[in-house]
């Protein structure tokens, strides 16, 4: 009897195929984890990451700047979003829409305020308009 306690079971056919399927799917598992993962870093974040620093060169990068909502589109090469860029006094300052063009030019959202005679007003209006173009065009996809 005592030779009998040692015998060890061994796992049936089919117990050792469920072991083996079980490992298989959980490496093909892994595998897709790592592959998804590889190709959403190379699809989104490394774009964005590219227009944040051709942006921050566009503002002579001495100041620190805080990004939001910032898009890239592969098929036009245009990244879109909001920065902010801290003041003399360590505060970040209100929020402007940028566009940088595939060219590598950058257009930042004019001010909102219009001041001056009337011509300057209207010619301030007028610029907005045309931002507001630049983004339908580019920005809304």
């Amino acid at each position: 009897m005592a030779a009998n306690a040692e015998r060890v079971r061994k796992p049936s056919w089919i117990e050792s195929r469920v072991l083996h399927a079980a490992v298989a799917i959980g490496l093909a598992l892994a595998v897709f984890a790592v592959c998804v993962t590889g190709w959403w870093y190379s699809t989104y974040l490394v774009p964005i990451q590219d227009v944040k620093e051709a942006v921050r060169a566009k503002l002579d990068g001495k100041e620190p700047a805080r990004f939001e909502h910032v898009w890239y589109s592969k098929q036009t090469r245009v990244g879109c979003g909001y920065v902010a860029v801290k003041d003399a006094g360590g505060k970040y300052g209100e929020n402007r829409h940028f566009i940088l063009l595939a060219d590598g030019n950058a257009q930042f959202e004019p001010p909102r305020e219009a001041k001056g005679d009337a011509a300057q007003q209207i010619a301030a209006l007028e610029e907005q308009a045309r931002y507001a173009q630049a983004i339908r065009s580019n920005c809304l996809r």
